[in-house]
């Protein structure tokens, strides 16, 4: 039987045929890349009851954190000086998830906002903007077909998971995010950075399989999409 993987949504408003809904949404970029490794996607509703959590986590063979909007400066103890669209509830449902995760040893790939959610969950904290006139994660606002490309460089770490999976000690990568990394939290490695400095892959430094990335490889393919394969690999033995 295929591995299920569950995979967190995104709680949106959003207009349809009844005018503005609030709707839990996810690309269909997810649930193809996890498909298409050979692993069955369920969607994990944004903002349940962190009680929920331990129960849904038996429930997968694997847990991914998906993208979405900032996470709360007061999770990690910060003022907001650039954060918006944060939702406290959704915050704390997804640090449970990977609470969970963590006790039961599932596997677990986090990609932007979950790389954010991961550092913050285990003591980290975030910059609240990382975008620069000119700079390397400079987003150019309604360009959507630049955003999605391959725009700046990762450069992984010597014997880090991410080099192994890439077969290539770096790799050009999509920047559809402005917030990033600041201090990693104890008990995660760096796997890779950018010329500017910025964190933007890790994974926890012991026997728990977790990789993070900053970037969106379901939206890229190639040798992006060996990632899912790594994460079906470490699901399955």
């Amino acid at each position: 039987m295929k591995p299920m993987v569950g995979i967190t949504s995104w709680r949106r408003t959003l207009d349809t045929f009844y005018g503005p809904d609030r709707l839990q949404t996810l690309s269909t970029y997810y649930t193809d890349s996890v498909a298409s490794a050979g692993m069955t996607p369920v969607l994990f509703p944004a903002g349940l009851d962190p009680s929920e959590a331990p129960r849904l986590v038996t429930l997968v063979d694997g847990l991914l954190i998906s993208g979405g909007d900032d996470v709360d400066p007061s999770g990690y103890g910060a003022e907001n000086t650039a954060s918006t669209k944060t939702d406290p509830e959704v915050d704390r449902f997804e640090v449970a998830l990977l609470e969970a995760a963590r006790e039961a040893n599932k596997p677990v790939l986090a990609i932007c906002r979950g790389l954010q959610v991961l550092n913050v969950a285990l003591g980290g904290s975030l910059h609240q903007e990382v975008t620069s006139e000119g700079g390397i994660h400079e987003l150019i606002s309604g360009d959507h077909e630049e955003m999605n490309t391959r725009r700046h460089v990762v450069t992984f770490e010597p014997e880090s998971i991410l080099a192994s999976v890439y077969g290539t000690s770096e790799a050009k990568v999509n920047t559809l995010h402005h917030q990033g990394v600041d201090r990693l939290a104890e008990g995660l490695a760096l796997e890779g950075r950018t010329d500017d400095g910025l964190i933007e892959a890790a994974r926890w430094d012991g026997d728990w399989w977790v990789v993070a990335v900053q970037w969106h490889p379901e939206r890229l393919d190639g040798d992006h999409q060996r990632i899912f394969a790594a994460f079906r690999e470490a699901i399955t033995g």
